[in-house]
């Protein structure tokens, strides 16, 4: 009984961070514009629209270009209550921190533009 309880504990102490093991650091990102053809940048990687990029989910900003277009947009993003707050059992502040730091506990949701010749963009 007290192997099985060692074992037990040594698993919750291994699973702190449990959002970022589980649910990674990166995510494929979806980005589409209206009209299509725009280039996204986030960070050095870079895409003809509609197109994915794969970036760390503590990215922040995306800037879209076409013709005169030029905007920054900050990224929209999910908390991962799940893998976050119940993935980290036994000392929550500790696994929560890691995840936040590492970006485990977000998703960044999909991008849809809406691009207009005034230079003004919407989702």
């Amino acid at each position: 009984m007290k192997s099985m309880a060692t074992l037990l504990f040594l698993l919750l102490l291994g699973a702190q961070g449990c959002g970022t093991l589980v649910h990674g650091t990166s995510q494929e990102l979806k980005i589409s514009t209206t009209p299509p053809g725009a280039t996204a940048t986030i960070g050095t990687q870079s895409c003809k629209t509609p197109c994915s990029l794969t970036v760390k989910r503590g990215s922040q900003n995306l800037l879209v270009e076409k013709g005169n277009y030029r905007k920054t947009f900050d990224m929209e993003k999910d908390f991962n209550f799940g893998a976050t707050i119940c993935g980290n059992v036994l000392w929550l502040l500790p696994g929560a921190i890691i995840d936040i730091a590492a970006g485990g506990a977000w998703d960044i949701r999909p991008i849809n533009l809406r691009l207009d010749e005034s230079g003004e963009g919407g989702r």
